[in-house]
């Protein structure tokens, strides 16, 4: 695990089935009522040489090794979870802005 926070996550998972690494974030939007609160989570496909830069990265410390994946356009798993709403699950190919990092 990347970062273990209450309410966001990051790690490196990888497909049991073709061996690929994906980055994997969750952010939970908290807001305090009737607890259905917001979620979203995404992998992001990554090369063996952004693993290794995120493994030796402290990331907790320093996002910038996140951000610098995310920051290029490329295809991505989304799960989206909105508060009283159905939820969606689909491949994106955009850029993927992180909350707060704009």
């Amino acid at each position: 695990m990347l970062v273990d926070e209450s309410h966001f996550g990051a790690s490196i998972l990888r497909c049991v089935r073709c061996g690929h690494h994906f980055l994997s974030l969750f952010c939970e939007r908290v807001d305090w009522a009737d607890s259905d609160d917001p979620q979203t989570t995404v992998a992001v496909p990554v090369s063996a040489d952004e693993v290794r830069r995120l493994r030796t990265a402290n990331v907790v410390a320093d996002e910038n090794a996140i951000l610098e994946i995310v920051a290029n356009e490329r295809r991505f798993l989304y799960h989206d979870m909105p508060k009283g709403a159905a939820e969606t699950l689909a491949w994106k190919t955009r850029l993927l802005f992180i909350p707060g990092h704009d």
